[in-house]
């Protein structure tokens, strides 16, 4: 948990100095005049244009609060948020745009930006997920501050996340209200209440009419502002940070506000069906930028002159802004989904005589993987006891809990903050206790890990381990294998060892390749023993095994307990003259196309076998590869223009996992259903 140095504020009363009321008034300027301004022009933009108009001071006021070295998560109207960070209009209006010149160059609609460079984490559609990413991220610079030690020790930055009353009830946001409260992270988030999420009452998101309340059930303070009052969310933005700086835990601030402009600029006219005539008048009389206005000409801080000036200097900004996109193009060139895998690769080891079980490879392979890189943390529920089958035994014991520790029963949660984690440059490793565990995380995985590259262009370094597979009596969320689901979303490597050796030599690799990786670990092989070398080795992904050569079938699998059916059935095939090639696969994305395609040359059958269920799956993919293979190869090569190969697939029976072994003797594939398949394709 974060260790909180001591921080005196140099002010007791928070009050701004004249030039902060003014730097406060130009960034209010000019974010309700852009908002303005793409209001007007929505028409001209190919995607939805989303503003957030009559809530700027929600936005302004936080973050001019704030100290350079904060870390911030916008939501999908915080524009005030990325123009007082210093991102400027015309960056804002190209991204809205989408042009190819865009942050993203295409990718990623509206002002969805992340940037480290401006400490801004990126939004996702997938509500105040990036407020939950912010939690392990602000965890991590604490980590870095005080154990890598290369943040000044003088700064303790906070976390400002911004959501709106509709996202406070998403499963995002209580995660890191959950995380920030029992971790006591210095974060502060801040909840736009516009009383209406989309065309929803606020009644619907929450049984008490205050949001900020929510802060109750988890320890956290909160206060409730008056969102169209910039210098009074100014002020208590101050105070609060002042206190979670000084280790006084996580804070929410509600903002009442109301947003006059609908949910995206095409839909402000649609306003009169559900917000009363009277309602929308009072809310654009509180306008935030007409009241402070009077305010600061009150205080005698601003006269009609320099409002003039201001208003001058905003207008010309935006209209470059708009004049820009007259020299921009549209985009024409896809991203990758993969950063290119490090290269600083360890040798292969030796074979070696010393034998242990596929579950203390891993728990070395861990061991070695920390002590080589202090990045590296590991956590989830229950991994300082070792986890549900102690592969993370006595690792707490020599890194300490900064290493090595439990967190709550939330996969979100988890992924979402191990996602955090590697934004900041850390390597983490969240463990599931089962792989099914892993749909309560899709998420995070799915929605921000997969995409990270392809979009931004920046490495996410991530090791999720996963126990997984059947063999024993249990249920579908303990035993589903959800392979073909997290590799169709692509954007994460998915490996699949099936002995002590690839265990450890794929894990290691995993922690070297700086892109998201699931590691599946057969829970049947735990106890399974074979020769893993001492020293540190890496196993490179994409290159599968020829367990067994022959010329009369390619019995293509992978994963442990498979790996072990296909070996038997091999040796039952070798005495009826059948002579089966077994290709171990070890990584799933990456595939060995070109290991299955040489093989299914040579043999002209395929038999897939695998775990998961045999409709729509991997097996499916590796018959497409094949026959698209085959296709190519007819039409190119003459010679070869009657070449064929038999393909099928064997995997679990359609339903759900089984809680009796008999009936999982059904469902599962066995040894004498691999043998008849095999036998009935080379008749």
């Amino acid at each position: 948990m974060p260790k909180i140095t001591d921080f005196t504020p140099t002010r007791q009363v928070f009050i701004p100095s004249k030039e902060e009321y003014l730097k406060i008034y130009k960034l209010l300027l000019l974010t309700t005049f852009l908002g303005q301004e793409l209001d007007k022009r929505k028409d001209e933009f190919v995607p939805k244009i989303f503003t957030g108009l009559g809530q700027e001071a929600v936005y302004v006021g936080p973050v001019l609060a704030a100290e350079s070295y904060d870390w911030f998560a916008p939501d999908h109207r915080a524009m005030g948020v990325l123009l007082s960070r210093g991102l400027t209009p015309k960056e804002i209006v190209c991204q809205d745009g989408v042009f190819a010149e865009s942050i993203y160059s295409g990718y990623n609609f509206g002002i969805h930006i992340g940037s480290p460079e401006h400490h801004l984490i990126r939004f996702e559609s997938d509500m105040a997920l990036n407020v939950a990413v912010g939690t392990g991220l602000i965890d991590a610079l604490y980590y870095i501050r005080d154990v890598l030690k290369k943040n000044s020790p003088e700064e303790n930055p906070a976390l400002l996340a911004f959501l709106g009353d509709g996202a406070s009830a998403h499963s995002n946001a209580h995660s890191a209200f959950l995380f920030a409260s029992t971790r006591k992270l210095p974060a502060l988030f801040i909840i736009n209440n516009n009383g209406l999420a989309i065309r929803t009452p606020v009644e619907y998101q929450s049984a008490h009419a205050r949001l900020g309340r929510i802060a109750e059930g988890y320890g956290m303070k909160f206060l409730v502002v008056d969102g169209n009052d910039v210098a009074e969310v100014w002020r208590t933005t101050k105070a609060a940070l002042a206190d979670v700086r000084n280790g006084g835990g996580p804070w929410i601030i509600e903002c009442c506000t109301f947003r006059v402009s609908g949910h995206n600029a095409h839909e402000t006219s649609e306003m009169t069906g559900y917000v009363p005539r009277d309602l929308r008048l009072e809310w654009q009389g509180r306008n935030p930028l007409a009241h402070y206005t009077l305010q600061l000409k009150l205080m005698h801080l601003l006269d009609d002159e320099m409002e003039r000036g201001f208003k001058a200097e905003a207008e010309k900004i935006i209209a470059e802004a708009f004049e820009a996109t007259k020299t921009y193009s549209m985009p024409s060139k896809l991203h990758s989904v993969f950063a290119d895998r490090n290269a600083n690769e360890l040798p292969k080891a030796a074979k070696s005589n010393r034998i242990i079980t596929y579950e203390a490879a891993i728990n070395e392979a861990l061991r070695q993987a920390m002590e080589l890189d202090q990045r590296v943390r590991v956590f989830g529920e229950d991994v300082e006891s070792g986890g549900v089958y102690g592969v993370t035994k006595g690792l707490v014991k020599k890194f300490g809990r900064e290493r090595i520790f439990h967190t709550p029963l939330d996969e979100n949660g988890i992924f979402a903050y191990a996602i955090g984690m590697a934004l900041a440059g850390l390597i983490p490793s969240p463990e599931v206790q089962f792989l099914p565990f892993l749909k309560y995380a899709f998420g995070p995985l799915l929605n921000y890990a997969t995409i990270h590259f392809a979009v931004t262009g920046q490495n996410l370094p991530l090791v999720v381990r996963a126990p997984c597979g059947g063999g024993f009596p249990s249920n579908n969320c303990h035993e589903e294998m959800i392979e073909a689901m997290l590799a169709h979303s692509g954007g994460i490597k998915i490996v699949a060892p099936s002995t002590p050796y690839a265990a450890k030599g794929l894990l290691l690799s995993a922690f070297r390749d700086g892109n998201p990786v699931i590691f599946l670990e057969q829970i049947s092989a735990y106890g399974k023993k074979g020769e893993v070398p001492i020293e540190l080795y890496t196993l490179p992904f994409g290159e599968a095994q020829v367990l067994r050569e022959g010329k009369d079938i390619s019995i293509i699998t992978y994963g442990a307990m498979m790996v072990e059916l296909t070996l038997k059935t091999a040796e039952i095939l070798n005495y009826d003259g059948i002579a089966a090639e077994v290709i171990d696969l070890q990584t799933i994305v990456p595939m060995d196309r070109e290991a299955i395609l040489y093989s299914v040359t040579k043999t002209n059958r395929a038999l897939i076998v695998h775990e998961a269920k045999t409709k729509f799956g991997v097996g499916a993919e590796i018959a497409s590869m094949i026959s698209n293979y085959v296709s190519e190869v007819r039409r190119d090569i003459k010679e070869m223009s009657d070449f064929f190969v038999a393909t099928k697939i064997l995997g679990a029976e359609d339903g759900p996992v089984t809680a009796h072994p008999a009936l999982e003797v059904l469902r599962l594939p066995q040894v004498e259903d691999i043998v008849a398949a095999a036998k009935e394709m080379t008749r």
